[in-house]
């Protein structure tokens, strides 16, 4: 598998996102996978907010707030983030919120690209950063995807001395915006694009929902426990 970073000119808020990804990158192939930042995507949609009103748009974006000394820990698009997934990173002095239906823009910008490069098989993953727990730094994870089945699974197969597996499943697209991330860095690089190639993944257009939901409910997690005491409603 290789990741091939695209450095770009800075993008501006309001710009077409696609007419920016097709005039940052002169080739795709089939089975590529072209990963995007989701600042960019945010950009694109003027998901734009002042400084002085940081708080008040966390606490609009967020469906569930738990206060901590350090930020407000947010349960917002369905995962838990620091507040509401808000950057003030390479905003010039404003803020950058995070996108909205970014699976209905993934869908949209593979569909353009399809088109654009005559591909029949093509990914797209938005990519995003997440402070993991008991983990210093962050990591890329995926804020939305299309294309691909994100899961392998290995229910039922043989491990190397004959044992089924009964539950392992391999978070494939997690892992791309992992490798993604890395290579497009988080700081002044200007590489908000990268593609992918050779990913060892299951080209599809037929995602089903419950694939596109990777988050756990809290009854089948077995880390629920740790935000029992914590499940609070969000202040008024």
């Amino acid at each position: 598998m290789q990741i091939i970073p695209i450095k770009t000119r800075i993008f501006k808020e309001g710009e077409n996102l696609f007419d920016f990804i097709s005039n940052q990158i002169s080739r795709l192939e089939e089975r590529n996978i072209i990963a995007i930042t989701s600042k960019i995507v945010a950009l694109s949609q003027n998901r734009i907010g002042r400084l002085k009103d940081k708080n008040k748009l966390i606490k609009k974006n967020s469906e569930k707030i738990i206060k901590t000394p350090w930020a407000p820990l947010t349960f917002t698009l369905g995962e838990w983030r620091i507040n509401a997934g808000i950057d003030e990173s390479n905003a010039k002095d404003k803020l950058i919120l995070l996108p909205k239906n970014p699976f209905k823009v993934s869908e949209k910008i593979q569909k353009n690209l399809k088109k654009h490069f005559s591909v029949k098989q093509l990914g797209v993953i938005i990519t995003d950063t997440r402070s993991m727990p008991l983990r210093v730094g962050t990591i890329g994870k995926p804020l939305a995807f299309s294309g691909f089945n994100p899961i392998k699974s290995y229910v039922g197969r043989k491990d190397l001395f004959g044992r089924k597996s009964r539950l392992t499943q391999s978070n494939v697209v997690d892992s791309l915006a992992a490798g993604a991330v890395l290579m497009m860095g988080e700081g002044n690089e200007q590489i908000p694009l990268a593609i992918i190639k050779d990913a060892p993944v299951k080209f599809t257009d037929k995602i089903s929902k419950k694939n596109k939901n990777l988050a756990h409910s809290p009854d089948t997690d077995i880390y629920a426990w740790l935000y029992k005491k914590t499940n609070k409603k969000k202040p008024k």
